[in-house]
């Protein structure tokens, strides 16, 4: 393959839902050299006519390849070297993105490439990953993991209504700890970003209230960490 005598410049994605009760990272399967037949992030080359920022770049490639305009996104981390990409010398920016999985329809999506939900634990071992996705991906977890030790984070995996059994449900497998219903209730309640909606949820015997956050986006940081007890190995 013949090096680029310029820097290729590009935003990725690393878009975190939970699907099928598993923390799952929006893959698509390259169908083009370089790098055809493994497994990428939904970003691509930055628009540099047409988009002022790495933000609205960032929002461009969202809306064009999965249809969505309205998502939570924070910028994680610049890379770049001359062997990050087979064409030559390359730099990426990349974010951190929630969503609810009701927001995506992946049969739908824009191209030819197959896009999936990949479980985290896939990456790099179901799935190969192009470039240097498998890093970012374990870069953007981390960030994940660490700011829902003390934020509301995990929010932004919620439909527009959910109890606090659900969100709380989203905190331990992202932390992999087990939270108590009391201490949850408590921290949520503290915070007095939640309403509750005066709705409960159907289908159940002992159904739960149902909240929604008061001003959608951005992250709440508690005064404290969550604390919870680690799952025995035994």
């Amino acid at each position: 393959m013949n090096k680029i005598d310029w820097v290729l410049y590009s935003v990725d994605p690393v878009i975190f839902t939970f699907h099928k009760g598993e923390l799952c990272v929006l893959l698509v399967k390259r169908s083009s050299e370089p790098e055809k037949g493994l497994w990428a992030l939904p970003g691509g080359r930055v628009d540099k006519d047409n988009c002022p920022d790495l933000d609205s770049a960032l929002l461009a490639k969202l809306k064009r390849k999965t249809g969505i305009e309205n998502i939570f996104f924070e910028q994680l981390s610049t890379y770049g070297s001359d062997s990050m990409d087979p064409r030559g010398w390359s730099v990426t920016t990349a974010y951190l993105a929630l969503a609810h999985e009701g927001e995506f329809d992946i049969n739908n999506m824009e191209g030819s490439e197959i896009i999936r939900w990949k479980p985290i634990s896939d990456v790099g071992t179901k799935c190969e990953m192009a470039f240097w996705h498998e890093q970012i991906i374990k870069d953007a977890f981390n960030r994940l993991r660490d700011k829902s030790l003390y934020t509301d984070l995990p929010v932004n995996f919620m439909p527009e209504t959910f109890t606090y059994p659900m969100l709380k449900e989203a905190y331990e497998k992202i932390l992999g700890i087990s939270i108590t219903r009391q201490s949850f209730a408590k921290r949520m309640d503290s915070a007095g970003i939640f309403e509750d909606t005066g709705e409960r949820e159907a289908g159940r015997n002992r159904p739960s209230p149902l909240y929604r956050k008061i001003n959608r986006g951005g992250a709440y940081i508690f005064p404290g960490i969550i604390k919870g007890v680690a799952p025995s190995n035994g």
